[in-house]
C-alpha cells in the first residue's frame, strides 16, 4: 500500500481542487477522479493510503462505492473517509455499516484535516495544530448513535446564502492582515457557490418533475408535494376537533369529581339519600353515555387523522422513506397532538415497492422506457435493495429529530418504526408478461412504495 497517495473522488471540480492542495500542503501525492466508477478502475491499479469519497454523485453514489471496495479483499483494507458538501453526519449509520471510518465536511478546516491524517499516520511532521472552534470531524470510533442536529433543506439553502455573505464581509477585512487566510477563505466561497448552484438546480430540477405531465405519468411518487399540502391543510380542523374533543373530557372529569362528592355527602345525609341517589343514578348514567360518545368521536377523530396524513403516504424510488419531506409531517402532527394532551404511539410503516428496472449492480439502476414489456426488465425490486436496513432509511435530520427531539423523548409521545419491505402491498401486481408494460407495472410499484401513519392512544 502506498502510504504517501490519497484518492481524492468527487464530481466537483472545485472541491477536488481545494482539498487536493490543502493535502498536497501535508507532502501528500494526490490523484484525483470525478465519479465513484473511475475510482474502482483506479484501485485496480493503484493501492491509495486514503479515499477521500463524496456522497452524492451521478452514477454510483459514495456509499455504493464504499460498499464495492470494502466487498473486494484488494481492496478492503484502505482507510475511507466519507467526504460531504453538507455539514454533519450523513447517512451515518449507512457508512458506518459499510465500513468508513468518519465523516468529513468539505468546508474542512486545516486543523481538522491534520487531525484525520495524523489519525491515520499520514503526516511526516507532529506539529502543534490550533484547534478548530468546532470539530465537525466525525470519526466511527467516537461516533454516537444519532447524528447531531441539522435543519431541512429549505432551512439549509436560506442560511448557506447567510453564511456566504458573512463569509464574505470577513474576508474583505482579513484580506489586508493574513494572505493565507484570504486564500482559505476564498476557497470556501468557491466551494459554498458551488454547493448553492447544486442545491438550486436539484430544486428546479424537483420542481420541473412535479409540474411536467410526462413526468407524472411514470409514477405516483411526484405528486406528493401537492398532496403533502393539502393534507396539511386537512389536518388544521381535525386537530381543532381533538382540541374539542380535549375540553368535553375535561368537563367530564369536572362531572365525576361533584358525583364522588354527592355520593360521600349521601353517608352523613340519610335523610336525603333517596333524593340523592336518584339524583346520583341519573348523572351516572349522563356520563357513562357521554363517555361512550367521547369514546366513538375519539376513535372517528383518529381514523380521520390517519387517513389525511396517510393521502401522502407514497414517496419516490429516489427518496428515503423517512425523508425530511416526511419529517415536515411527523414535527406539525407531534407538536399538535403534545399541545392537545395526546399520549400514545406514533406508529410508521414503512413498505417498498417492487419497481420494473434497468441496469447493473456497478452501474446502478434506473426505471426504463415506458412502453418496455415488464418481462424485459433487469430488475424487479429497488435499485438499492443490497443497502443495509433499506426499509429503515432516513435522513440525518429525521434521525436527529428522534434522537435529540423532547416531543418524542421523555414524553408521552413515542414513534415507532416498522419496515415491511416488499411483505405487505397496497395493490396486487398483475403476472408478468410481455402485455404488460414497464409503465403499468412501475404505477402499482409506486403506490406501494409507502409509509403509513396509525396512532394507537395510551388508553386502548
Amino acid at each position: 500500500m502506498t502510504h504517501r497517495l490519497a484518492l481524492v473522488v468527487d464530481d466537483s471540480k472545485t472541491a477536488r481542487v481545494t482539498l487536493k492542495r490543502m493535502l498536497e500542503k501535508h507532502d501528500l501525492h494526490v490523484d484525483t477522479v470525478e465519479s465513484a466508477q473511475q475510482a474502482l478502475d483506479y484501485l485496480v491499479h493503484k493501492t491509495p493510503g486514503v479515499i477521500f469519497m463524496d456522497h452524492m454523485m451521478p452514477g454510483m453514489d459514495g456509499l455504493q462505492a464504499v460498499q464495492a471496495i470494502k466487498s473486494n479483499p484488494a481492496t478492503a483494507t484502505i482507510p475511507i473517509m466519507m467526504y460531504t458538501s453538507k455539514e454533519g453526519d450523513l447517512y451515518v449509520s449507512q457508512a458506518r455499516a459499510l465500513g468508513a471510518i468518519g465523516i468529513l465536511p468539505k468546508q474542512v478546516e486545516p486543523a481538522e484535516l491534520y487531525e484525520v491524517l495524523n489519525n491515520l499516520e499520514l503526516v511526516s511532521e507532529r506539529r502543534t495544530q490550533d484547534a478548530p472552534a468546532r470539530n465537525r470531524v466525525v470519526m466511527m470510533d467516537d461516533l454516537p448513535e444519532q447524528a447531531a442536529p441539522t435543519d431541512t433543506m429549505e432551512d439549509s439553502v436560506e442560511d448557506t446564502t447567510e453564511d456566504i455573505e458573512v463569509i464574505a464581509r470577513e474576508a474583505a477585512v482579513a484580506i489586508n492582515h493574513n494572505h493565507e487566510t484570504h486564500s482559505h477563505l476564498g476557497e470556501l466561497l468557491e466551494n459554498y457557490h458551488h454547493e448553492v448552484v447544486q442545491d438550486v438546480r436539484e430544486i428546479r430540477e424537483m420542481v420541473k418533475q412535479l409540474t411536467d405531465p410526462a413526468t407524472n405519468r411514470r409514477g405516483d411518487g411526484n405528486r406528493s408535494l401537492p398532496v403533502l399540502l393539502t393534507c396539511l391543510a386537512m389536518l388544521i380542523p381535525l386537530l381543532w376537533l381533538a382540541y374539542s374533543n380535549s375540553q368535553a373530557r375535561a368537563t367530564l372529569n369536572a362531572a365525576n369529581q361533584r358525583l364522588s362528592q354527592m355520593e360521600s355527602a349521601q353517608l352523613s345525609q340519610q335523610q336525603q339519600a333517596s333524593a340523592n341517589n336518584s339524583e346520583s343514578t341519573l348523572l351516572r348514567k349522563q356520563l357513562d353515555t357521554n363517555s361512550r360518545q367521547a369514546a366513538r368521536q375519539s376513535a372517528m377523530l383518529y381514523d380521520s387523522i390517519t387517513w389525511a396524513i396517510n393521502q401522502s403516504s407514497p414517496y419516490d424510488i429516489r427518496e428515503e422513506a423517512y425523508s425530511d419531506r416526511r419529517l415536515a409531517i411527523i414535527q406539525e402532527l407531534v407538536s399538535r397532538l403534545a399541545a392537545l394532551g395526546f399520549t400514545g404511539v406514533i406508529q410508521l410503516d414503512s413498505h417498498l415497492g417492487e419497481f420494473c428496472l434497468n441496469g447493473t449492480d456497478v452501474d446502478g439502476y434506473t426505471l426504463p422506457p415506458a412502453d418496455l414489456p415488464v418481462t424485459e426488465c433487469t430488475l424487479v425490486g429497488h435499485p438499492l435493495q443490497d443497502l443495509p436496513s433499506l426499509g429503515s432509511r432516513q435522513s440525518i435530520a429525521f434521525a436527529n429529530f428522534l434522537a435529540t427531539s423532547p416531543l418524542v423523548n421523555n414524553s408521552g409521545v413515542s414513534i415507532e418504526l416498522i419496515p415491511h419491505l416488499y411483505s405487505r402491498p397496497l395493490a396486487e401486481y398483475p403476472p408478468r408478461h410481455e402485455d404488460i408494460t414497464a409503465y403499468e407495472w412501475n404505477r402499482i410499484a409506486a403506490r406501494n412504495n409507502r409509509v403509513e401513519v396509525t396512532l394507537i392512544p395510551a388508553d386502548e
